[in-house]
């Protein structure tokens, strides 16, 4: 009977680990967080985007043993995302590229929590960030990317200076040809408290078919088509995440992250060669959030798994281009 209880045991363990680590990846690590998170409003250069997200109340699945509860958790988003180009080099004779770029985002998420026996989750989670960045050419087909931004993840009841993250870092990034380029380097951030590097990847994939595929990870996979000059459908794969410094978490656990995994229909109307106006829908496969000290050593530690039940999701937005649609 203690065998077979052991059996039983391993593969729970493992799923506990490598959900644990998911949310590591989506949730700690800086590069989730270095690019405004607008879900199907994204920009794709300098512009400027708004969206709201809903998603009704799901429940709360609680850690010790995976039970799906009574108590319920809706969220209501609003993002916010600016990128503007402060200047831009091309060497004719060579092709080098040289530009620098300043990015603002935000986030404010109210999360309505209903039955529970005690409190678990915040009311609500702010995040702002500012973010320089700047790319140039280092030979024909690689290229640096430089990024340093710093922002405010925080829950609203305490803001002080726990609650500034800074992140930062560099990508090597190969245009291996037109459709798909690469890049690995390394990022820091003070998540933890103490400064540390984590690895950071990068890839880009886009195809030009009927059916366009487009791999921008680590933000999404997705497979789109244009229906005619003012529509395009996608069906997209979507990963999001964040990390916010909490004051009254279980167990008095500051850092608290935050990993969300979705799929759904994104259709986007293009008003004109600017403005484009995004509305989504689909589900919420995975979302999930561990509550942690703020210490290195307990980043890839076996946490308690506050997760939500499968859920389905709304979103609406607008995107101004600031460069015109071809």
């Amino acid at each position: 009977m203690m065998n077979q209880q052991r059996i039983y045991q391993q593969p729970v363990q493992r799923k506990k680990r490598y959900t644990c680590l998911l949310l590591a990846l989506f949730a700690f690590t800086p590069a989730q967080r270095l690019w405004a998170q607008l879900g199907a409003t994204s920009l794709n250069g300098p512009g400027i985007g708004i969206s709201v997200d809903y998603l009704p109340p799901s429940r709360y699945i609680r850690p010790e043993d995976s039970v799906k509860t009574k108590s319920t958790t809706s969220q209501q988003r609003y993002n916010f995302g600016a990128v503007f180009m402060l200047s831009s080099y091309v060497d004719t004779a060579t092709g080098k590229v040289r530009n620098w770029s300043l990015s603002a985002s935000g986030s404010y998420t109210k999360l309505i929590n209903e039955d529970y026996d005690h409190r678990i989750f915040p009311e609500e989670l702010l995040e702002t960030q500012l973010a320089l960045q700047h790319f140039r050419s280092i030979g024909n087909r690689w290229g640096m990317l430089s990024v340093l931004s710093g922002g405010v993840f925080t829950d609203m009841e305490k803001i002080n200076g726990k609650d500034i993250f800074i992140n930062g870092g560099v990508l090597f990034v190969k245009q291996h040809n037109r459709r798909f380029s690469y890049g690995i380097g390394a990022m820091f951030t003070n998540s933890f408290g103490t400064p540390m590097l984590l690895p950071a990847l990068l890839i880009k994939y886009q195809t030009d078919s009927r059916f366009r595929i487009d791999v921008n990870f680590p933000e999404k996979i997705s497979v789109s088509s244009s229906l005619n000059k003012q529509t395009d459908l996608a069906l997209a794969f979507r990963m999001r995440g964040s990390s916010y410094d909490v004051e009254n978490a279980p167990d008095k656990k500051r850092l608290m992250g935050y990993a969300e995994i979705s799929v759904g229909l994104e259709n986007t109307w293009h008003l004109n060669r600017h403005i484009d106006f995004v509305a989504s829908g689909g589900s919420i496969l995975y979302s999930g959030t561990t509550f942690r000290e703020k210490n290195l050593s307990e980043m890839f530690s076996d946490k308690p798994m506050h997760r939500f039940a499968t859920n389905y999701f709304f979103s609406g937005g607008l995107r101004w281009n600031f460069q015109p649609r071809k």
